[in-house]
């Protein structure tokens, strides 16, 4: 009966997490299309339908007891700090498109700050250099600042998490840290040493990580007529190109970084 009792309080916590992180997956895909000015009601319907997609995506994967897609879903922090980066982001490039029309009280300094990052980061082979050569040149000076802002944030987010991850004690429950449902899409019985292998895949996703907000600039402005840089006017494009280009080499870099630091703690077990 305690079991039984123990196994159902489980569940609805996890119904209940599940929940919670389906409502903010749901709040910050949709907040754009709700702070920004002049967009269409037609836009903020489809931004709560795309918002509504991706949070029942989060449900599904949090409410079930086995593993699914998501990576380290049994070591936290991971994901918080994966989503605590995509909505700062959002918050961020938000403000600063209100900044831009003058919303807000605090828009000049806003803007003056975003300033102040373009400088700092105006220096030879920074994306944000490149991005304002290639893509923001004579269409909206509003993109280098987002691309500043965009940039500050994922490197900013990048070093707390390697400080989090090598200085501090994760994954917290090392003794019965189980691979296969934190990383379901890396299967550990096939090929060469795991710890090898974890390896490799941990520094193919740093480089990738590293290659991809050049690569995406760079793809970008040889488009072929299919990307329009014209089309970063619009706030809410803008705000989701920034998003994008600033997320995903985030997320790739933080689970390079956390492979490898499984792949050391497998080896020093093997040694103790």
């Amino acid at each position: 009966m305690a079991y039984a009792r123990a196994g159902v309080g489980t569940a609805l916590t996890r119904l209940v997490t599940s929940l919670s992180r389906a409502f903010l997956v749901l709040v910050f895909i949709a907040l754009p299309a709700f702070l920004l000015p002049e967009t269409s009601r037609t836009g903020q319907e489809i931004s709560l339908i795309i918002g509504a997609l991706f949070a029942l995506f989060t449900m599904f994967e949090y409410a079930s007891s086995h593993p699914g897609l998501i990576d380290f879903r049994f070591a936290p922090p991971y994901n918080r700090f994966r989503f605590l980066t995509f909505a700062v982001l959002i918050v961020a490039l938000v403000f600063l498109c209100r900044a831009d029309s003058g919303a807000d009280s605090f828009s000049d300094d806003y803007l003056a700050l975003s300033d102040r990052l373009v400088e700092i980061f105006s220096v030879p082979f920074s994306p944000v250099v490149l991005a304002d050569t290639l893509i923001g040149a004579g269409v909206n000076p509003l993109v280098e600042r987002a691309a500043a802002l965009s940039f500050t944030i994922a490197l900013t987010s990048i070093i707390f998490f390697a400080i989090y991850v090598w200085v501090f004690r994760w994954p917290a429950e090392r003794d019965s840290f189980n691979l296969w449902i934190n990383l379901p899409t890396f299967d550990p019985s096939v090929g060469q040493d795991i710890a090898w292998r974890l390896r490799r895949a941990g520094l193919l996703n740093i480089i990738v990580a590293l290659a991809l907000p050049y690569a995406v600039l760079s793809i970008a402005s040889r488009s072929g007529g299919w990307f329009d840089p014209a089309a970063l006017g619009n706030y809410q494009s803008l705000v989701w190109c920034c998003v994008f280009w600033a997320f995903f080499p985030v997320a790739l870099f933080n689970r390079g970084s956390a492979m490898l630091k499984i792949a050391w703690l497998i080896d020093r077990a093997r040694t103790d």
